[in-house]
């Protein structure tokens, strides 16, 4: 899954509209993005970590790294 589709996902899973992210993630992180370039950044797959925990965190999820049993 592609940080787009698993944004997307999210979304639709919290009915929160992609322009409503955007706001709340430019409250969270102090910037002032336009929701148009957060959406070419989302389908550019252009997002960083640090984007991809307060886009979780907004949403009210936790962004879990584990280690594969057995690899």
């Amino acid at each position: 899954m592609t940080d787009y589709q698993l944004v997307k996902f999210l979304l639709n899973k919290e009915y929160v509209l992609q322009k409503d992210l955007s706001d709340k993630l430019n409250e969270y992180l102090g910037k002032n993005t336009k929701p148009a370039n957060f959406s070419a950044k989302l389908k550019r797959e252009y997002l960083t970590f640090k984007d991809l925990k307060a886009i979780c965190d907004i949403l009210g999820y936790d962004l879990i790294i584990e280690k594969r049993v057995g690899k």
